[in-house]
């Protein structure tokens, strides 16, 4: 047997991402900015400063990209206000409110806008690491300041870089505003993304940025009509991490000092998971399926009302919708690799299991009955059912039978 043959998926999605990250690393500019991820003075465990500047070289590395033009900014809107429209017709959702602004972005704006919301999630992981290694410190009765440094350096540029590889996909996006709710409510556009897929696939321009506008204003309907949901994910979102920081410093309890001056040993420990390099504890488990539950149902959804609005109203939409799914299942190992250290490998079977479960509901009720799952906490699905929509509808039909003879008692 070969050597490539004996080698794990795993090992494979390591050895693409790390090829990924050195072919990226030769180019002059990012080799500074990666030392300097390693030889900053900031005293929190990422330098979020050098994290930016990471990010946006990654996400310009394959050069920079044509602007949006002014008429490219008015057709978009225009898109988006009929988007909102047809997702009013098709949903049955009232966001009260118009909907928007729509931004257009380039790659590093993309960046800019979201590094809040990195911070948010990753933050606590980071000050995590932290305190595991003051803990060692506090063992050994001495600093291990190459063991920080090289720590502060790592999470750093890793971060930089997952935010640079992510910069150069995203399409389209709806600001939820976790870190200030204020601040929700946006939609983003990357321009240079919609150009490199349209080109990649032979898409038809417009439809197909009628479609992913669609997408993004189902998005907008969800949140805007249901306003609870919105403090309901950051609140299980704040559980999760709050949980696997705990974790993490446990598990930094049982690391050898040696390992944390070895770089490759503490590459390995990160990497084995990413920045979440945990055994999930039963509690964690079971706000991750709830997260998971609820981002299934959020993504199915958007692409029910999309889909049901394109075979109706955009031409191309079935040679697209095709072309599209293709590209989702066609990703290179480093591509899967990068997603899964994040946990973003879980993004395509949310919007499997999404639709599945939007789509069966749809079938055996209506659109309305699915509608229901937004109305109160206690409706959404959870793990169980979000696979299995038929025990979602028994539970709701048992609800409503129970709510009218309330009513009328």
């Amino acid at each position: 047997m070969a050597a490539e043959e004996k080698e794990n998926p795993w090992d494979r999605s390591l050895r693409g991402v790390n090829q990924f990250i050195e072919g990226i690393a030769r180019r002059l500019p990012l080799a500074r900015t990666l030392g300097h991820a390693f030889t900053g003075s900031t005293e929190g465990m990422v330098d979020w400063e050098q994290a930016r500047a990471i990010a946006v070289m990654v996400a310009q590395s394959e050069g920079t990209a044509p602007a949006a033009t002014d008429e490219v900014r008015r057709d978009l809107e225009a898109m988006m206000r009929r988007s909102e429209e047809l997702v009013r017709e098709y949903s049955h959702l009232d966001p009260g409110d118009p909907v928007g602004p729509l931004l257009v972005f380039n790659r590093p704006d993309w960046i800019e806008a979201n590094l809040a919301s990195f911070q948010l999630i990753f933050e606590p992981l980071a000050e995590s690491y932290g305190r595991t290694l003051q803990r060692l410190e506090e063992q050994r009765r001495r600093p291990l300041r190459a063991g920080r440094g090289f720590t502060r350096g790592l999470l750093t540029a890793q971060l930089g870089m997952v935010i640079g590889y992510l910069a150069r996909g995203v399409l389209g996006q709806f600001d939820l505003g976790l870190p200030r709710p204020e601040d929700g409510g946006k939609l983003y556009i990357v321009y240079p993304n919609l150009l490199k897929a349209e080109s990649k696939l032979r898409l038809v321009p417009e439809d197909f940025r009628l479609w992913i506008t669609l997408h993004e204003v189902t998005h907008a309907f969800e949140f805007a009509a249901n306003p609870w949901i919105r403090k309901y994910l950051r609140s299980l979102m704040e559980s999760y991490f709050a949980s696997v920081s705990l974790r993490l410093e446990d598990m930094g309890m049982r690391l050898r000092p040696q390992e944390l001056r070895d770089s490759r040993k503490l590459n390995e420990i990160i990497n084995q998971g990413g920045l979440v390099s945990v055994i999930h504890s039963p509690e964690q488990r079971e706000i991750l399926s709830r997260i998971q539950a609820f981002m299934s149902l959020v993504e199915g959804y958007s692409n029910l009302i999309m889909d049901l609005v394109g075979k109706e109203i955009i031409p191309s939409f079935k040679e697209m919708s095709i072309a599209f799914r293709h590209r989702r299942d066609s990703k290179s190992g480093a591509e899967r690799f990068v997603e899964r250290m994040l946990g973003f490998d879980l993004k395509l079977q949310q919007y499997q299991v999404g639709e599945l479960f939007c789509k069966e509901v749809v079938e055996k009720k209506d659109l309305d009955f699915l509608n229901l799952a937004w109305k109160r906490e206690e409706n959404l699905p959870d793990g169980e059912e979000i696979r299995h929509a038929h025990k979602w509808i028994e539970r709701m039909e048992e609800s409503e039978r129970e709510r009218v003879l309330r009513h009328h008692i």
